[in-house]
């Protein structure tokens, strides 16, 4: 029983001794084990609620992929270690570790031996001490281990999840962590660090409580490949984006043209091209034009690149967000970050909506509330046309969806099929095409194929 209380207030020691990595015990899940420590070392029988909820909250973690010989536990801590953003995995991004003060390298060594005290902690046997002091047999669940998984968690790209298992599976083995600031470091520089490494696409939250950015999850896994037509969009746009990443001369870009047509997909499938090399995509909505000082602030000075992405972009005659926009682009005292490009879609050519009274030839100053407006699309260097396709696109891409979602039909009746939907639906456009294969999908699947 003592040995067992030395060793949980060792680690309680090492969790509070935290500098460099001081926020990774700030994580939810952790600062439950926070709390089990110190009402266990208190002897208060609170400890035992406290434990359960720990437990609780680490198998709400279980299909969240993991390293199948870790233990839960052991596996969270790795993953808030790796995500964590502090001044060394910030620096890590730009310099390279000679060229990293050396009082900062020192922190992080400390900080690493500290954490693999709390590594090593064994849940199991704290969970027996607990059930022995409280008389729990019989209530306490038994495990034999609390080992995850191995199964790559959702929406996380595969590169990201690689290397991270990677470092991961290198503490795991290593006795001393201050020997693996190395390697640490060569993730930081070659992933980034906290959410820009841990994610590639994110939207702005303002919801009163808290704003940033939030990672997306799941983001959508649309290819360049699904998108049939348009090839010489298609490759300005990453040509564009490809000077872009590699830190050379690029532009901002205005798609625009008819609904449906791809304008917004096209965007979206840059991340999965140049995801690996860097690049980052923030979904910016019009609502929250407002807010682009702040969020330009929360990604100037990163090494990744930022795409900010606004989605069905157009002004109505009394709407001002604007002008925001146009101080980001081009306009303002402050240099854009160079770091930052917005890729807009929008159906209007000029953005704000006109009126022939905007030509008033009584109006004073006419020129100028007009010139006002159509400067809105110059700032964007790039402009791509993107109009509904001809019937022959339309039924090409129809087939191409077909093939990739395992679709096997007569192909004259296949066609006849995604007409007559194009003809209800009043348009002919990839959207349709997409919307027509997930119907047909489901009814195949129900064994009830339209006639």
């Amino acid at each position: 029983m003592t040995d067992i209380k030395a060793n949980l207030q060792q680690t309680l020691t090492a969790i509070n001794c935290l500098t460099v990595y001081r926020r990774v015990f700030d994580d939810s899940v952790l600062k439950e084990l926070n709390e089990v420590l110190r009402f266990t070392l208190a002897d208060s029988p609170e400890a035992v609620k406290k434990c359960f909820s720990f437990i609780g909250s680490l198998l709400d973690l279980s299909g969240q992929g993991g390293l199948q010989e870790i233990d839960l536990y052991k596996n969270h801590l790795l993953d808030c270690l790796i995500s964590d953003e502090n001044a060394f995995s910030l620096v890590s991004e730009h310099e390279n570790l000679d060229q990293i003060n050396g009082l900062l390298i020192k922190a992080v060594a400390s900080d690493l031996e500290l954490l693999k005290k709390a590594y090593d902690l064994d849940l199991l046997q704290l969970m027996g001490y607990l059930e022995q002091k409280y008389d729990l047999a019989g209530f306490m669940p038994r495990f034999n281990n609390l080992n995850g998984n191995s199964i790559s968690p959702p929406g996380h790209p595969q590169y990201y999840f690689q290397k991270k298992a990677l470092l991961k599976e290198i503490l795991a083995a290593s006795g001393e962590w201050a020997a693996n600031i190395r390697n640490l470091h060569a993730y930081y520089r070659e992933t980034g660090s906290g959410i820009f490494g841990r994610y590639w696409a994110f939207k702005w939250q303002d919801d009163g409580v808290k704003r940033g950015l939030a990672g997306v999850q799941n983001p959508d896994p649309i290819s360049l490949d699904d998108l049939v037509g348009y090839d010489d969009q298609k490759k300005e746009i990453v040509r564009n984006t490809r000077q872009f990443v590699n830190g050379q001369g690029a532009n901002n870009i205005l798609l625009y043209g008819d609904r449906g047509t791809g304008k917004s997909s096209t965007i979206k499938s840059l991340v999965h091209i140049f995801g690996p090399e860097g690049l980052r995509v923030v979904e910016v909505s019009k609502h929250d034009l407002l807010s682009l000082h702040r969020i330009t602030r929360e990604v100037e000075g990163r090494t990744q690149k930022f795409i900010f992405f606004i989605d069905d972009l157009s002004f109505e005659e009394s709407e001002t967000e604007y002008k925001d926009l146009k101080a980001l682009l081009e306009g303002s005292i402050e240099k854009p970050p160079p770091n930052v490009l917005v890729y807009a879609t929008s159906n209007r050519r000029n953005l704000i909506r006109e009126f022939f009274s905007d030509r008033d030839p009584d109006e004073i100053g006419r020129q100028d509330t007009y010139q006002e407006k159509l400067s809105m699309a110059d700032r964007f260097g790039i402009k791509l046309v993107y109009s509904t396709p001809d019937q022959e696109a339309y039924l090409k891409t129809v087939k191409n969806m077909a093939k990739k979602n395992g679709i096997d039909l007569d192909e004259v009746k296949l066609s006849d099929l995604a007409l007559k939907w194009a003809l209800w639906q009043n348009s002919r456009s990839g959207r349709t095409a997409r919307q027509f294969i997930d119907d047909l999908k489901g009814r195949l699947a129900l064994s009830k194929p339209p006639e």
